[in-house]
């Protein structure tokens, strides 16, 4: 049994039949109370389904569940502990079995998202026009906050009972003001906020429409509490708790109020728990004022007849959870934060005045230093360094403001050997490589949307492939290869090699199409998607299919293997890996129970686009980690040791207006009999403070704020309430593991050869076997792998040379043979490039330019970009480079030249090398005399404009043109393209960068840059490039050009950067 002060005697004591509030500070006692209360209620006769207890989270509800059952030590009847939406779906779970109809289901965020997408997208697109027009530009009404803020108004809608159609009534109606909120009445709004409020709720009728016809018995969390608080208040055979417990109650909406009042309504008392200071729910909606005026709010939201008298209140008065060093940092805050009605539970104290307990405030130089300053700290404690207890990885927590955060912190810390698991608002399985791997194959098996060859080979080099860049490489030239061995066309071209890469897949057969590993994976992955069609044609359900998937990958061992027995990133990676296909096999399972109308493809499509973080209810195994969240995410937690991360100026307090499209927080206020006024930054910022009053208050032993302090960055005034904390000495950040100290001890004796205490520790760890210890494992001290060059011309072999990586080895040869060898993934820039050459290639003489737009943009969702931005901007550009290559084909038609080839090839053997290559085009012109020039050109669509000396001795121009002169090209069909007469060659730039005043002054969107012909000088020398390039191709070892090129943070490509990074020796 619980030892009581005296302030938690006298919550034991209330009167369990009058409504009462009880405030405590963080760490008082308030949630071990409600289960003292229970055990305490029951021991005086009262049963169990007379009690219920609301908690503000389904992982809150289990945590206190799993405390009530231990307390009781005993079978519990019933469920004790809820949520508000579980108790509002047990309500209308058991309405529907009266009635004798099917009980509701939950629609989810993701499937409420993408009506909402798909409604908007209408609205864009013209097929709908609302009556009150949105005064916003495309491009907001389809982002992602405008249809969060349509979502959050429906939920406001739910919560002030009300539906759409009698919204728009009311709205109509309401009477306009100025929009001055000196002068504004209660509930008066401006007649642009009321229009913005009527036409959003226009598309969320119409997104509500669609939803109940789509997907008819399924309602959102929040008309779910809707529909719940009607039952309650209408059917009288519905029983009800007598008395009902809300821990965290700060933490309440208006939904959840309005079922608490529909309760009190048929005689439930209602009890709530909580601190006002560190409610992290304003983000959701306006707070409720339960803990400073309960009777207030109840009265409020419906039930005023049956409600007398005052509620009773306890305060708490004392802190268990830490001493009085945090229990003051806390006071120190908390005693900034507004609360109205409330703040007597800040006088509490900590109950064992000799607590252990500290508070640290540091800065840091740099990002990188702050996460290997809070991995050195959380190992330290780990490990027990500096005198401390020894801590489990489960009793340490990393906090950040936003959920973005957590996940890059929580990444960064599996890489420097912390594993650590985050916990902020569930699952986007479309961030997972494996489950849209696994969602693509399933299309295919469930014959909704066949794989084609790009796609087979993105498998392949994915997680279920297991291929890296190198051996795709090697998988296509052994392609190749055998379709000119079977006598297809040699070089087996594009399309041979698609229709090679589909038949190992199509048709896995016996045998792999080659003998190599590659085609085997392609194989495999063949018969992987064989063995799941077979299960679908048999009836199984798209779950089974799935199954049969997963298992025929293999992965599950594998996975299970890194995530238990490997360390690092590796392990945190399988983790993760694994959550994201429980969470899809889940989503399927959801699907397949619920027996939803939905169709399975569009179900799938929904969880590959959606960004809303789904709740998932598949469990997930307990492992000693630490925990990486927000504060919403900590709700109910505490750790022995907590750092806070963020306190940037900018970040934390993020005073950026929220919900500023629809007003949503103003339409909240009006329904509550309000004044439309958005959230000022003065309440902005109290809501922030409670939230770092909160991350502080999880901690029981210590807590650590840290920030980043330099030219670009600075702590926010947050940090600065804690100076009287502020660290003086800098916080280590070296890894706190084996390798880490061998880093340490390589770098002390590097720099000191004298230091005997780094070499003995040296000795040591390399006889116990730590990789790296050992000087012949030191970077640079063992020998090559190989000594044998790429080519031995000496011994006859030939170098192959193509004019576009000439430049490349002669800037630098590591940069070559890395990116030659390792093989590189291309950026946008690289594919628009690839889109407009194929439009060149393709186009007639007289195409206009719709047409070349019309044909890039037909591959352009095939591109990947890291931001919208970067699509929006590369769209502008392309659309230009479009416009420019239609006009030059415009312009070549009018002069009366002759195209003589596109896509042309060529060879020319120089002693032991080859030089090979393609250019786009060879055009001549006939001159009066009978002569005819040759002009090889090439398209180019790089934004830097090459200099006069560049263009004179470009190496590309030159093997172009020495190609022409000898006679070597052939066309695209083979044919030789017969035309002996002077040569030059030319770049076309179609990038709008490249215009200078010549181009913009005659109105051409494209530059041309020409070389004069070669000369038997310039012939020569170019010759002597090529084979001292070929030269160095052939090499054994290859020169960085450290200083010119692979530190140059501009330098074009750049392959060679990592490989001149030095070993930790010398860090």
């Amino acid at each position: 049994m619980l030892e009581c002060d005296p302030s938690q005697h006298r919550v034991l004591s209330l009167d369990p039949r009058q409504h009462a509030r009880v405030l405590g500070a963080p760490g008082s006692g308030k949630t071990t109370l409600i289960g003292e209360l229970w055990a305490t209620l029951t021991a005086d006769g009262w049963s169990d389904e007379q009690l219920l207890v609301l908690a503000p989270n389904r992982h809150v509800a289990s945590a206190l569940r799993r405390q009530l059952e231990r307390r009781l030590d005993r079978a519990i009847g019933g469920t004790p502990v809820r949520t508000a939406a579980s108790f509002a779906f047990a309500v209308l779970q058991r309405h529907a079995a009266l009635s004798g109809r099917d009980a509701p289901r939950l629609l989810s965020g993701t499937a409420q998202d993408e009506a909402v997408e798909a409604v908007i997208t209408e609205l864009v697109s013209g097929e709908f026009a609302p009556q009150h027009a949105l005064p916003f530009q495309p491009d907001v009404l389809l982002g992602s906050a405008f249809r969060g803020e349509l979502r959050e108004l429906g939920r406001v809608l739910d919560d002030a009972d009300l539906s759409v159609s009698e919204a728009l009534a009311q709205l109509s109606t309401a009477p306009v003001g100025d929009g001055t909120v000196g002068g504004q009445a209660a509930g008066d709004l401006t007649p642009d906020l009321r229009e913005r409020w009527l036409g959003a709720a226009e598309l969320l009728d119409r997104a509500r429409v669609k939803t109940d016809r789509e997907r008819p018995g399924e309602l959102s969390s929040s008309a779910m509490l809707r529909a719940a608080r009607r039952v309650l208040r209408d059917d009288r055979e519905i029983s009800v708790p007598a008395l009902v417990l809300v821990d965290d109650a700060g933490e309440l909406g208006e939904g959840g109020l309005a079922l608490l009042a529909a309760l009190a309504e048929r005689g439930t008392t209602v009890w709530v728990f909580g601190d006002p200071d560190i409610a992290t729910s304003a983000f959701q909606g306006e707070r409720t004022r339960v803990l400073g005026d309960l009777v207030g709010e109840l009265r409020r939201r419906g039930a005023p007849e049956l409600i007398r008298g005052e509620d009773q209140l306890v305060v708490l008065e004392h802190v268990y959870r830490h001493g009085p060093k945090i229990r003051q940092f806390v006071q120190q805050l908390s005693g900034r934060v507004g609360a109205a009605g409330a703040g007597q539970q800040r006088r509490a104290t900590a109950a064992i005045s000799d607590a252990v307990g500290d508070v640290s405030v540091a800065t840091v130089r740099t990002s990188s230093e702050q996460l290997g300053a809070i991995a050195h700290q959380l190992r330290a404690r780990h490990l027990g360094l500096g005198g401390s207890p020894k801590l489990p990885w489960s009793q340490m927590a990393v906090l950040c403001r936003t959920r973005g955060e957590v996940k890059r912190v929580a990444r960064a810390l599996a890489g420097l050997q912390v594993p650590s698991e985050t916990a902020a608002g569930g699952l986007v399985l479309r961030e997972h490589d494996l489950v849209r791997d696994l969602v693509r194959v399933l299309q295919h098996a469930l014959d909704l949307a066949p794989l084609d060859a790009r796609e087979v080979m993105r498998l392949l080099g994915g997680p279920l492939g297991g291929l890296d860049p190198i051996a795709l490489r090697r998988l296509r030239a052994a392609l190749r290869l055998h379709s000119a061995n079977e006598g297809q066309t040699p070089g087996g071209g594009a399309a041979a090699l698609d229709a090679l890469v589909l038949e190992g897949f199509e048709f896995p057969g016996e045998r792999p199409i080659v003998d190599m590993r590659a085609a085997r994976q392609l194989r495999t992955l063949g018969v992987i998607a064989a063995e799941a069609q077979r299960v679908h044609a048999a009836g199984g359900t798209p779950r089974e299919v799935l199954w049969q998937i997963w298992q025929g990958s293999g992965l599950a061992p594998v996975l299970q293997e890194q995530a238990l027995g490997a360390k690092g990133a590796r392990a945190d990676d399988a983790h993760r890996a694994l959550d994201g296909v429980l969470g899809l096999f889940f989503a399927l399972q959801r699907h397949e129970e619920h027996d939803s109308d939905q169709p399975i493809d569009a179900l799938l499509t929904e969880l590959m686009t959606s960004t809303v973080p789904e709740d998932s209810l598949a469990a997930r195994g307990a492992r000693e980690v630490v925990t990486v969240t927000t504060p919403q995410g900590a709700i109910g937690q505490q750790f022995e040791f907590v750092c806070v991360l963020g306190p940037q100026d900018g970040e934390w307090p993020n005073l950026r207006a929220r919900g500023s499209l629809l007003g949503v927080t103003a339409l909240e206020r009006v329904l509550r009999d309000g004044a439309a006024t958005l959230p000022t930054r003065h309440d902005t910022l109290h809501d922030e403070l409670r939230l770092l009053v909160h991350a502080i208050a999880r901690a029981r032993t210590e807590v650590l704020v840290i920030a980043v302090k330099n030219e670009d960055l600075h702590p926010s005034v947050f940090f600065a309430l804690g100076r009287d904390h502020l660290i003086s000495h800098e916080l280590p950040s070296s890894r706190l593991t084996l390798r880490g100290a061998v880093a340490e001890m390589r770098r002390r004796l590097v720099q000191h050869p004298g230091d005997e205490a780094a070499r003995e520790a040296l000795v040591q760890l390399a006889r116990a076997g730590v990789p790296g210890a050992h000087p012949d494992d030191w970077y640079g001290v063992r020998p090559p792998s190989t000594a044998r060059p790429l080519a031995d011309i000496d011994a006859g072999e030939t170098v192959r040379v193509s004019p576009s990586q000439l430049q490349r080895a002669e800037t630098c040869p590591l940069d070559w043979f890395v990116s030659s060898i390792s093989g590189f993934t291309a950026d946008y820039r690289a594919n628009v490039g690839t889109l407009l050459h194929r439009a060149l290639e393709t186009a007639g003489p007289d195409a206009p330019a719709e047409s070349i737009r019309d044909e890039v943009f037909a591959h352009w969702d095939e591109l990947r970009f890291d931001a919208e931005w970067q699509s929006r901007r590369a769209h502008g550009d392309t659309e230009h480079m479009a416009s420019a290559v239609a006009r030059y084909l415009a312009d070549f038609t009018a002069s009366g030249h002759t195209l003589l080839a596109r896509e042309a090839t060529f060879e020319v053997p120089l002693e032991f090398a080859r030089l090979r290559g393609n250019a786009d085009r060879i055009e001549a012109v006939r001159r009066d005399d009978g002569s005819v020039r040759v002009t090889v050109v090439d398209l180019k669509t790089g934004r830097t404009r090459p200099s006069a000396a560049e263009v004179e001795d470009h190496a590309q121009l030159q093997a172009y043109q020495l190609g022409a002169e000898q006679g070597a090209f052939v066309d695209s069909d083979g044919h030789p393209i017969h035309e002996s007469a002077e040569t030059d060659a030319k770049l076309v730039y179609v990038h709008a960068d490249t215009l200078r005043k010549p181009e913009l002054d005659s109105g051409t969107p494209y530059a041309e840059f020409a070389q004069p012909g070669l000369t038997e000088q310039t012939r020569d020398k170019f010759i002597s490039r090529v084979l001292a390039a070929a030269a160095a191709m052939a090499g054994a070892s290859f020169e960085a050009q450290v200083e010119h090129h692979c530190s140059d943070p501009f330098a074009i490509g750049a392959a060679c950067a990592l490989h001149i990074i030095p070993a930790v020796s010398h860090a």
